[in-house]
């Protein structure tokens, strides 16, 4: 029969062998756990959301809505793509945002039919827990009231879904178009209830360029606000309207921010307060233009932004843009603090859950 050291000496191995079986697999986890930009050798309207392990992305495909799917954010790069839906009478895809509401998953995304003067917001529908199995179903087109509206993106705020998008009424000021951003409350996930509201609009010089670097004009003048996203302050005593600003083929196409308390009336514009200045642009000294339509997600303590940027002064290619991400941090007052678009080489840790 063992005595009573033999067994303290078992069982002391034992607890040592755990412990250096879970040392060893964080040691062989950290050393794999990392990831370079851009997450997608190409693409703009990035969006990213991690669910049971795994990280379910899409992006803007023009012709059709996609998803890729990998439990790393390195392993997007070389990523399947699933296609969720692929109608053959609509054209411009773009800006789809993935959402989980109600145990249901929900795709948003506008697009123009065979009249492409103008554009809709539009809802899939997939009720199985991954959205890559069951099916998508076409839910409904938005009425929004407007004659082009794009960038559609669902919060939810003391138990009210809201939904922000980037809107044109169709009427143009002295020639230019203006994208003004509006809120609105919903009903349900493919309904609005109630008024809508412009909430923000440009009128600082940052968010009316149309002109790159190269000092020529991509588009058609417009001043623009759009692609918003609304997260909560750390304290959740503020509602944060990130946004990207100027046309979008611009190399100053940037992202600023506008503030809200909690508790005021989010549809109403006085409750909202722009920053002056452009909170995340352009870093030409690591060959990154046009950075912005950010959107973010926690993982633990860390907090991840996502935006879009390309490489080349001037615009070579129809869609030269990729996806990118970084790690960020919070200021003393719990908002985020973007930085500055950092180079390619730079090596990021992955996001530990």
């Amino acid at each position: 029969m063992p005595n009573r050291i033999h067994i303290l000496l078992a069982i002391t191995m034992i607890v040592m062998s755990c412990g250096s079986y879970r040392d060893n697999k964080a040691a062989s986890k950290n050393e794999r756990a990392a990831f370079t930009n851009p997450i997608r050798p190409r693409g703009s309207s990035p969006c990213i959301v991690y669910h049971n392990g795994k990280y379910y992305y899409t992006q803007s495909n023009y012709v059709r809505v996609s998803l890729w799917c990998s439990e790393t954010i390195d392993g997007l790069k070389d990523a399947k793509e699933h296609i969720a839906y692929s109608p053959h009478d609509t054209y411009y895809i773009s800006g789809p945002r993935l959402h989980r509401i109600d145990g249901k998953w929900y795709i948003y995304y506008s697009s123009e039919g065979k009249d492409i003067s103008t554009r809709q917001i539009h809802v899939l529908e997939n009720a199985s827990d991954d959205p890559l199995e069951g099916s998508w179903t076409y839910r409904a087109a938005i009425n929004t009231g407007h004659v082009k509206s794009v960038h559609p993106y669902v919060f939810k705020h003391e138990e009210q879904n809201y939904m922000l998008w980037s809107g044109y009424d169709g009427i143009s000021e002295n020639g230019i178009d203006i994208f003004r951003i509006y809120i609105g409350k919903m009903e349900n996930p493919w309904t609005l209830s109630g008024r809508v509201s412009a909430i923000l609009y440009p009128k600082y010089e940052w968010e009316c360029q149309w002109i790159s670097n190269n000092g020529l004009a991509e588009h058609k003048p417009a001043y623009v606000n759009e692609a918003p996203v609304a997260i909560h302050s750390r304290d959740s005593s503020k509602v944060l309207l990130y946004f990207a600003a100027s046309q979008t083929y611009s190399s100053y196409y940037c992202a600023g921010l506008a503030t809200a308390s909690a508790d005021s009336d989010l549809l109403s514009p006085s409750s909202w307060t722009k920053l002056p200045d452009p909170v995340f642009s352009q870093n030409p000294e690591v060959a990154a233009y046009g950075a912005g339509h950010v959107s973010f997600f926690s993982a633990g303590n860390d907090l991840y932004m996502i935006y879009q940027a390309y490489s080349e002064t001037e615009r070579t290619s129809v869609d030269n843009r990729s996806p990118r991400m970084q790690l960020i941090s919070w200021n003393k007052e719990g908002i985020p603090v973007l930085g500055r678009p950092a180079s390619l080489e730079t090596v990021y840790p992955e996001p530990i859950w």
